[in-house]
């Protein structure tokens, strides 16, 4: 590694820290009423800097001769097929963006700050992580002290206190979903957000748990034990389903295990999953998602199931063929009039809620940018995850960070991208492909000596 590659790795560095330490934790003085537009801006600074000074730093290096300006066929022969997917989804986003006719709202978004510019930050981020990112011993201290001091407050919450006033004077969690619309939990907001941050951390601790040895091992203890005591108590099913589906599905790649069992292990799931739908069609087992699943399984395709995103799913899918190509541009629902989901409060009174996200981040993919963007956003998941694959036998930290990802994505299936928590997800994708990389190399190395 030469100076310049070391020094913006170094950075690179700095950067993974800032964000597990001062963005986690950052929440503007209104508390939760201001806490989106807050993350925004620190979004803003933190990651759009960091790709600012890694340009300008580049920029440096050729002009004063230590670095050539890289040439195109360069560039391609030195990318992965996941880079190269996530710059076809950064381009196709900006077509959606430019060819929309809601220009220039599409830039920054509508509602929710969604728009071209920040898809640019989280893959530009995303690239320079997976070329300069080092997934070190000290970044999992630095990952385990917040997630845990994280923890501790949302426990606090949990409790009925009200630390750093995040909630209005007199109101607590307990006054979710009564006293205001939603709830409200840790420095993140929205307990729909927490649950996505907590999909990214969670596996990365179990897995170290199981994997590591020594003291990095008993590190995760703490903080693994914390986090997922707040994802039951706060019961949010799309994280539920992203931690413990995910985590089922993920075992015979995270486990050390020999190929032959990892194999026999993937094919006892897959028959433990097709039983599970069985029963599930044949037998009733009572209220909630499991007697919707039922349902669902028999036709009844009810729009309040699954707190009414089946509704708004059905909403997005009659409307998206309209515009299928190229989708009505980044964070525009809002302007499509869907139907509005309704529901009633505590109380019965009736609450009407216009629909501005999918809750399904693909079907969101879909609708805004168009099928071709859904298709290379896919596809960089899907490279990711052969790395993955590919090293996390034998590489206790790919198997780690690919945990985590692959988690993400579960409960996305179910929950929707935001500038608050979605720079984790993209981080920890790049820190997998900067050490599968490096594994792949060094296994190249070996192989030629």
């Amino acid at each position: 590694m030469n100076r310049t590659t070391d020094l913006l790795a170094k950075i690179t560095t700095f950067y993974s820290w800032i964000l597990w330490i001062l963005y986690l934790f950052f929440c503007s003085e209104n508390g939760y009423q201001g806490i989106v537009g807050g993350k925004y801006a620190m979004f803003l600074v933190i990651c759009g800097g960091y790709i600012l000074i890694m340009g300008l730093l580049g920029i440096e290096c050729i002009l004063i001769g230590k670095a050539k300006v890289p040439s195109l066929a360069g560039l391609w022969n030195k990318s992965s097929w996941t880079q190269r997917f996530s710059l076809a989804y950064l381009n196709l986003t900006w077509i959606s963006a430019l060819a929309s006719p809601y220009l220039p709202e599409t830039i920054v978004g509508v509602s929710r700050y969604e728009g071209a510019l920040t898809i640019t930050i989280y893959v530009l981020s995303f690239l320079l992580v997976s070329r300069f990112g080092r997934a070190t011993a000290d970044l999992l201290v630095v990952l385990c002290l917040s997630t845990t001091l994280f923890g501790v407050l949302c426990i606090l919450q949990l409790a009925g206190g009200n630390p750093f006033r995040l909630y209005p004077p007199g109101y607590g969690y307990q006054d979710a979903y009564v006293a205001y619309p939603g709830a409200y939990l840790g420095t993140i907001g929205n307990v729909d957000l927490v649950a996505a941050f907590l999909c990214v951390t969670i596996p990365i601790l179990w897995v170290g748990l199981v994997r590591l040895r020594g003291p990095m091992q008993a590190l995760t203890l703490v903080p693994l034990a914390i986090s997922v005591f707040v994802l039951l108590d706060m019961w949010v099913l799309a994280g539920l389903v992203g931690v413990f589906g995910g985590g089922i599905l993920m075992l015979p790649v995270v486990l050390p295990l020999p190929p032959r069992r990892r194999r026999a292990l993937a094919g006892a799931l897959l028959l433990a999953v097709v039983l599970c739908v069985v029963l599930v069609y044949a037998v009733d087992l009572g209220p909630g998602p499991l007697h919707e699943l039922h349902a669902i399984l028999h036709g009844d395709w009810n729009g309040t199931f699954g707190s009414g995103r089946l509704h708004i799913w059905r909403c997005v899918l009659e409307r998206a063929p309209r515009q299928i190509w190229l989708g009505t541009g980044p964070d525009t629902m809002l302007y499509a009039e869907l139907e509005p989901f309704t529901r009633h409060d505590v109380y019965g009174a009736l609450i009407v809620s216009r629909i501005d996200v999918a809750h399904n981040e693909y079907l969101n993919i879909l609708f805004h940018q168009g099928v071709f963007a859904l298709a290379a956003y896919v596809l960089t998941l899907y490279s990711a995850a052969r790395s993955w694959i590919r090293t996390s036998g034998k590489d206790p930290v790919c198997a780690m960070l690919g945990g985590g990802a692959l988690c993400y994505c579960v409960q996305a299936f179910f929950g929707f991208s935001m500038c608050i928590t979605a720079p984790y997800f993209w981080l920890v994708l790049g820190l997998l492909e900067s050490r599968a990389a490096n594994q792949n190399e060094e296994r190249e190395l070996c192989g030629k000596s």
